[in-house]
């Protein structure tokens, strides 16, 4: 968009430093520099993982995986021992969740009253749900002493 698109929004008053940018919404209003590569960076790190989900899911789906294992598939990939990879992914999954979070939320910090969408807007408040539950399902998976600790 040009800055004069920006400025009629009414939730920028247009680029800053720049002919063209990014603000097709309140909640993805990227109207400089360093909010644009914050606004890639996050975007980025939330369509890496869009296949991970995927692989995440299959990755459980034990009759499907038996399955595929005696497909022509199963020549080259080994279905039967997909719990490694949900673990890896889901660790991923984790990392990229976060960061994608923390550069949104860093985005909102640096503009004006823009952090007030965290938690009142539906993206903010779905995004606070998934960075407060994330750490709670990721690191009792991944670190072993944690797992230990949980109860049946």
């Amino acid at each position: 968009m040009t800055s004069e698109q920006v400025a009629a929004t009414g939730y920028s008053t247009g680029c800053q430093g720049v002919e063209t940018c990014i603000c097709p919404r309140p909640t993805i209003c990227a109207d400089d520099i360093p909010s644009m590569i914050f606004l890639t960076i996050s975007r980025c790190c939330a369509f890496f993982d869009y296949p991970l989900y995927m692989l995440l899911f299959l990755s459980k789906t034990h009759n499907l995986n038996n399955f595929l294992q005696t497909t022509i598939l199963g020549i080259f990939i080994n279905f039967s021992d997909y719990h490694k990879v949900h673990g890896l992914f889901g660790i991923i999954v984790g990392i990229e969740s976060t960061t994608h979070s923390f550069f949104h939320i860093l985005r909102w910090a640096r503009r004006n009253d823009d952090i007030q969408y965290l938690w009142q807007s539906q993206t903010g408040v779905t995004g606070l749900v998934t960075l407060i539950c994330m750490p709670l399902i990721v690191l009792p998976m991944s670190i072993p002493y944690l797992k230990k600790k949980m109860t049946v």
